[in-house]
C-alpha cells in the first residue's frame, strides 16, 4: 500500500474521532475548544450545555458532517489503492 494512502487513512480516522468527539461527546470538545482559545477577556467559565442551546444542534451537524467525511474518504481513497 503506498504511503499517500496510509497519510489518507490517518487523516480520515481524526476526522472520524473529532466528529464523534463533536457530535456526542460536545463537553469534552468544548473543553478542547476552550483550552485553544487565549483566555483574555473570558471572565466567565463555561456553561454546560442544554438541551435547548441551539449551539448544541450545530455541533452535532457539523460533528455527523465530519464523521462521515472521515470515513468516506478513508474507505473510497483506500478501495481504490487496493490492488
Amino acid at each position: 500500500m503506498p504511503t499517500t494512502t496510509i497519510v489518507i487513512d490517518l487523516f480520515g480516522l481524526m476526522l472520524i474521532i473529532l466528529g464523534l468527539h463533536l457530535a456526542f461527546r460536545q463537553d469534552v470538545a468544548r473543553r478542547w475548544w476552550a483550552a485553544i482559545r487565549p483566555h483574555e477577556g473570558r471572565s466567565t467559565p463555561l456553561q454546560p450545555l442544554t438541551d435547548d442551546d441551539p449551539a448544541r444542534y450545530a455541533m452535532r451537524i457539523a460533528g455527523v458532517m465530519m464523521l462521515a467525511f472521515g470515513v468516506a474518504i478513508s474507505l473510497l481513497f483506500t478501495l481504490s489503492h487496493l490492488r
